[in-house]
């Protein structure tokens, strides 16, 4: 059964339409009045005891529960002349019959409300791709994870943990806006065939990206390394808008942070600066809504549910690879590379993980393995903690160390890795 509008001015059914779907109103009846001020005031006085006029009003009649026939919703009362909207004062007076009440829900009726507009408003969507550049350890992975809200990158104390260039998705379906944030490799002198890929990919995706947003340490100031960055995020594309994040704000005192601040907005290329802390979530709302306003007009890049773009298989070997970083010494991080070489799921449940361990050498082989095999274990005991979470499911992990001499220079093998 459908819900009857032949009781609704016939330039308002489409927004209470709207809001019926909204709410998940499928059958029923309503009627929705234009009146004048005078008739808007007596019903006001003689429902809410006020001797005024107002913009709408809403009388609802059948709850939520079973009813002896078609529902009847109830009616709704518009007042043009005190209104700045009438399709606007439609959509509430609705939503109201539907239940919602915008003094008591938190904000979900309003945000409803502007999500309904938005949509009766034709107004266009905005998505874009956001390079996120910056020295390493300056806290990028963080930052993207919290903004997608949920984890997409792996986050570790050593520098250089991010090899490839990985697209956090965020959307927020009533903002009508899709962020995809590009978490690059960080920025630095190429050493070898790996780190020339590395750096080769944070050139290309930045020419590549709407938006680019340059993060900085908070607590070290702006140094050498920021200056470099910023002239090349200039020269990768002049007219693209930068914003600087200055993060980790939540170490950092007043008296230490407000000359950072200035020397942010110096930086060459720089059109905004935000204090931000990835880790407390401080100054992530304008953030996002500020590079949400700079991304182009648009439909979504990805599906609004999607999180990452990342195969399973990449991001199960990250978070193996994040275990292995955090827990072996200096001589260990850049020489490790992780391969998840077979998922399982067993009917009951248990899903079998298969990866190997790359490093270059005997000696680091040794040190990975440790002691009776103790090392290992401790990385494969948290790295299954961490896939367990991933997957929502019992994990079973084999995980296996290999040596590939030299992978960091073999162009084949960085192919397959997906490091491009």
């Amino acid at each position: 059964m459908a819900t009857e509008l032949a009781d609704v001015p016939i330039e308002l059914r489409d927004a209470v339409a709207a809001a019926l779907a909204a709410a998940g109103v499928e059958d029923g009846h309503l009627a929705v009045e234009l009146v004048d001020a005078e008739r808007i005031r007596e019903l006001n006085r003689e429902h809410r005891g006020r001797d005024a006029p107002t913009d709408v009003l809403a009388f609802p009649l059948d709850g939520a529960g079973p009813t002896a026939g078609p529902r009847e919703l109830g009616d709704v009362a518009i007042c043009p002349e005190h209104c700045v909207d009438v399709t606007e004062a439609a959509v509430h007076g609705t939503l109201h019959l539907c239940g919602l009440d915008h003094e008591t829900d938190q904000g979900e009726m309003l945000r409803a409300q502007a999500q309904i507009m938005k949509r009766l408003e034709g107004s266009p969507a905005r998505a874009g791709f956001v390079g996120l550049a910056g020295r390493p350890n300056v806290g990028k992975s963080t930052l993207v994870n919290a903004i997608v809200g949920s984890r997409v990158a792996i986050v570790s104390v050593r520098p250089q943990t991010t090899r490839r260039a990985i697209r956090g998705i965020h959307t927020d379906t009533e903002a009508g806006r899709q962020l995809v944030l590009v978490d690059l490799p960080g920025v630095q002198k190429p050493r070898d065939v790996l780190t020339r890929r590395m750096q080769a990919r944070v050139e290309r995706e930045l020419a590549d990206s709407d938006v680019a947003l340059l993060v900085v340490n908070g607590e070290q100031g702006i140094g050498p390394g920021d200056r470099f960055i910023a002239h090349g995020l200039v020269e990768a594309k002049a007219e693209l808008p930068t914003i600087c994040a200055v993060n980790k704000i939540d170490t950092v005192g007043p008296n230490q942070l407000v000359p950072v601040l200035a020397e942010a907005a110096e930086l060459e290329g720089v059109d905004e600066v935000f204090p931000i802390s990835a880790r407390t979530g401080e100054g992530l709302p304008e953030l996002v809504e500020r590079l949400g306003e700079l991304a182009p007009e648009g439909g979504y890049l990805y599906p609004p549910e999607d999180r990452s773009d990342q195969p399973a298989e990449t991001m199960l070997a990250e978070l193996i690879r994040e275990q292995v970083l955090n827990r072996t010494r200096e001589e260990i991080p850049h020489s490790v590379e992780v391969q998840v070489t077979e998922t399982d799921t067993r009917e009951d449940g248990l899903i079998a993980v298969r990866a190997e361990v790359w490093v270059e050498t005997e000696s680091q082989k040794g040190i990975l393995i440790g002691k009776g095999g103790a090392k290992v274990g401790e990385i494969g005991a948290a790295a299954r903690r961490s896939l367990e979470a991933e997957l929502g499911a019992k994990v079973f992990l084999d995980l296996q160390v290999r040596v590939r001499d030299r992978w960091r220079r073999d162009e084949g093998l960085l192919d397959r890795l997906g490091i491009e």
